[in-house]
């Protein structure tokens, strides 16, 4: 154990003072909102009420999406469902599968790709930057991909992808080949560009950056790419073909997470996606410029941060697993990643709660 470690274990039975409840700064673990909760409980006579609020939500999703021609297609299930239906709908078995990586969730992607029967091709950008686009011209002419996923923020390392630059030059060197983009850590926090990136699968899911209750998966899928059945994979289960969650009506989704998403996004909507976008990056900026002073690095570079988590390098003499550790002995849940901590404040995250969290960091970091 060295010097600042142990002072670690000494400072940790401090006690501070907590604002009543846990702070869940974990990525995908976010607190639902009373509000939403209360709207998960709304009541209905008839299904046709379930179908007109799923049709709201479809379009409400689409400028979140940056798309005015895209379908949006509602899943019910768990947020890592959205990689394994968006593998499936855009390359047959056998195909080849080029993940573009920023980070340690890149694996976490190719291990799906490869368990659905593709082949998994695998370009990862240099540390908290972006892949040189000369290799990913080569890559695109040499492997000729089905398909090109790309997560536009890395959930692991907080770096978001410059799209916009990949996009182009797919469009350039491979036009046949189908865009899907994770847009978990961005939707509704971030702009998108659907339409621009002529992107084919651009999905999410309710609750992480967009504030309603876990259990919706969330797509917004390309004319090209809406029609097309998976029945020539027989592996693919019936339940992640497009076309059965492609229209609220007859479709299976819960009522009440319907009701909670509408409310979710009616807020979004009132608060409009501008105000909402330099707010959300607004927080982030603060939440960076706090890392430096309490002396840990980000681990995106400049002009790469995400507005909605970020990944810390652990700050010199700092045991970051204890102080991981002693933080949530506190009430306070954060991630941990390859570098260290991984907060997230995405969408309705309060400043207070942020800077509770760099309080209690005062207190329990090794003092230097």
């Amino acid at each position: 154990m060295t010097e600042g470690q142990g002072r670690v274990s000494s400072i940790v039975r401090d006690e501070l003072d907590m604002p009543g409840r846990r702070l869940l700064l974990v990525p995908g673990r976010a607190r639902t909102a009373d509000a939403v909760l209360r709207a998960s409980a709304t009541s209905f006579e008839s299904w046709s009420e379930v179908e007109r609020a799923d049709a709201e939500c479809r379009d409400g999703l689409m400028p979140l999406f940056g798309t005015e021609q895209a379908g949006i297609v509602v899943v019910p299930g768990a947020a890592s469902l959205g990689m394994e239906v968006a593998v499936v709908a855009a390359s047959p078995p056998g195909a080849v599968v080029l993940v573009l990586g920023h980070g340690p969730q890149c694996d976490r992607i190719a291990h799906v790709v490869s368990r659905r029967g593709r082949v998994v091709d695998v370009v990862q950008a240099q540390e908290g930057g972006s892949i040189d686009l000369q290799l990913l011209r080569a890559r695109l002419a040499e492997t000729h991909p089905s398909t090109i996923v790309v997560s536009h923020v890395d959930a692991d390392s907080g770096v978001v992808a410059p799209i916009d630059e990949y996009a182009a030059v797919a469009r350039e060197v491979a036009p046949e080949t189908l865009l899907v983009v994770d847009g978990t850590w961005a939707t509704g926090c971030m702009p998108q560009r659907m339409d621009d990136w002529h992107a084919d699968i651009v999905f999410t899911d309710s609750a992480s950056t967009l504030g309603g209750c876990s259990g919706l998966v969330l797509a917004a899928v390309s004319g090209r790419l809406r029609g097309r059945k998976v029945r020539h994979d027989a592996a693919a289960p019936l339940y992640i073909e497009l076309s059965r969650w492609s229209s609220p009506t007859g479709d299976e989704v819960p009522p009440s997470l319907v009701f909670a998403l509408r409310f979710a996004l009616r807020r979004i909507c009132d608060e409009g996606l501008s105000a909402r976008f330099a707010r959300c990056d607004g927080v982030a900026r603060g939440f960076r410029k706090e890392a430096v002073a309490h002396g840990f690095a980000v681990v995106a570079s400049p002009g790469h941060e995400a507005a909605t988590l970020t990944a810390l390098r652990q700050a010199v003499g700092v045991d970051v697993q204890a102080l991981h550790a002693a933080l949530e002995r506190r009430g306070i849940d954060v991630g941990m990643g390859p570098t260290g901590l991984i907060v997230a404040h995405a969408g309705d995250t309060n400043p207070d709660d942020l800077q509770h969290f760099w309080h209690a960091v005062e207190v329990l970091q090794p003092q230097t």
